[in-house]
């Protein structure tokens, strides 16, 4: 066999698991869009760029294009052939037994990263059904809910770091830990900001 035929075949057999990646960089990039974009129409800095209305708009379209990512993200698993997985392993925390040799104290962290995932997956869908049910007919709940949009974002930042094929070593990796740390440092502002807001 020669080595384009490889190629070929290494392609059609694969090309879902590109997929998967493709849309887990999309999803990851939208979710610090999001957090970003949320947090400073809180604290007001998105405004300095977009009115109030189009940054609402603007933040709206993320969320559901996340949605769309994360659909693309999962959907591929099921019909990937070089990584496959069930129904169950991709809708329930811990049904997977994946294994990418990532080990603390000889447990498993996959199984933890896969978990960390679809733990994230029902928080987006948590925060962008209560936004859309919600915000206009029951705003503290809606304000509170949006709460686990900070735990999300955690649960994304570990899922990559831990499963993410791309992330797992040298420039990608530093790279993600930076963005983790910006979007840290964003929501640690809007946490205090809030609690300053309440006193006051």
């Amino acid at each position: 066999m020669s080595i384009v035929s490889i190629a070929d075949h290494r392609l059609v057999t694969s090309w879902p698991w590109y997929v998967v990646r493709g849309a887990g960089f999309v999803a990851a990039g939208l979710i610090i869009l999001l957090m970003l974009s949320g947090i400073g129409q809180v604290t007001g800095f998105t405004y300095r760029f977009f009115e109030p209305v189009k940054a609402w708009a603007i933040h709206k379209a993320l969320a559901y294009a996340l949605l769309a990512s994360i659909a693309v993200h999962v959907g591929f698993l099921l019909i990937d052939k070089f990584l496959p997985f069930s129904l169950l392993q991709v809708l329930v925390p811990f049904a997977s037994t994946y294994n990418n040799k990532s080990t603390i104290l000889g447990l498993s962290l996959g199984i933890f990263g896969v978990a960390f995932g679809i733990l994230a997956m029902y928080g987006v869908l948590l925060v962008v059904a209560s936004s859309l049910k919600w915000i206009d007919i029951r705003k503290k709940l809606w304000r509170q809910t949006h709460y686990v949009s900070y735990a999300v974002a955690g649960l994304v930042f570990l899922h990559a770091l831990i499963v993410g094929t791309d992330v797992r070593y040298g420039t990608f990796r530093l790279g993600w830990i930076f963005l983790g740390f910006i979007v840290m440092v964003a929501i640690i502002t809007r946490l205090w900001r809030s609690k300053t807001l309440v006193k006051d």
